[in-house]
């Protein structure tokens, strides 16, 4: 079994509605041999990968689809902490994600601490965008991992995600947080081309295996689908030094244990 733990709806210019966009998704997760994924919105009312009003209505009578809303505290915002809480307590949402780099906030901003608590009550992950951003180097200095772990220490019950692994330094990454039982990986963008070539392809898989290693229930398959490729990060984690167990809970029984998924809704 696969489940991607980090998705979000493809935009093509052959696509041109969100229901396009979804058949695609699905295609490809077939195509791929991915059993269950999660969906990561848009964070601002109107988006070409859909808010998340739109995906929860999309994806409403998906069984292998899960949603996982993204937090906007410096623009519009399409949620309120009640509406999360909400969400959670009807199980429609596994976690929630917020954009430092993509937004110009910190991951450690106090205006977070009430989407904080609301991942804490319902012991849901708190999953953070990191590293670059595509031909913007400076993106990544909003989303630093010094700043993710204050989180970490304060709140040693929260399930913090990084993402991206703060591609191109992910070995400073490592170092930063490999004390933190509560903090985990998921490998989205990390077999991209552009994330390959500034990081190099071996750093990426030792830190990887060394994560691993230290945690084996620390790192989760995610792809960033609908931006980078689905089949490249099947490769890396087949590519990986690790036995066959280890890449069978990095496919599926990490993600399904973190984010308490119910396959059998």
């Amino acid at each position: 079994m696969k489940i991607d733990c980090h998705l979000h709806l493809p935009v093509r210019e052959k696509l041109s509605n969100l229901d396009a966009q979804k058949d695609f998704l699905l295609q490809e997760l077939q195509a791929n041999n991915i059993d269950y994924g999660i969906i990561i919105p848009d964070n601002i009312p109107e988006s070409s990968i859909g808010n998340l009003d739109q995906c929860l209505t999309l994806f409403q009578n998906e069984k292998s689809i899960f949603i996982m809303p993204s937090i906007n505290i410096v623009g519009e915002p399409i949620s309120s902490v009640d509406e999360f809480d909400d969400l959670f307590r009807k199980k429609k949402i596994v976690g929630l994600k917020i954009f430092p780099g993509h937004d110009e906030h910190y991951p450690n901003d106090v205006r977070l601490n009430p989407f904080i608590d609301v991942c804490r009550k319902y012991d849901a992950p708190f999953v953070v965008h990191t590293g670059w951003n595509s031909g913007n180097p400076g993106a990544a200095k909003w989303n630093n991992p010094k700043y993710i772990v204050p989180i970490a220490v304060r709140y040693p019950d929260l399930k913090i995600v990084i993402c991206h692994y703060f591609w191109p330094e992910l070995e400073y990454c490592y170092q930063t947080t490999r004390s933190y039982k509560n903090i985990f990986f998921d490998t989205s963008g990390l077999a991209d081309h552009e994330v390959e070539d500034a990081t190099g392809k071996d750093i990426i898989m030792s830190v990887l295996e060394k994560t691993i290693a230290d945690k084996p229930n620390g790192v989760l398959f995610g792809s960033d689908f609908g931006m980078c490729n689905l089949a490249s990060h099947i490769e890396l984690i087949d590519s990986l030094s690790i036995s066959d167990s280890l890449k069978e809970a990095i496919y599926c029984q990490n993600t399904i244990d973190l984010f308490h998924l119910n396959l059998n809704r």
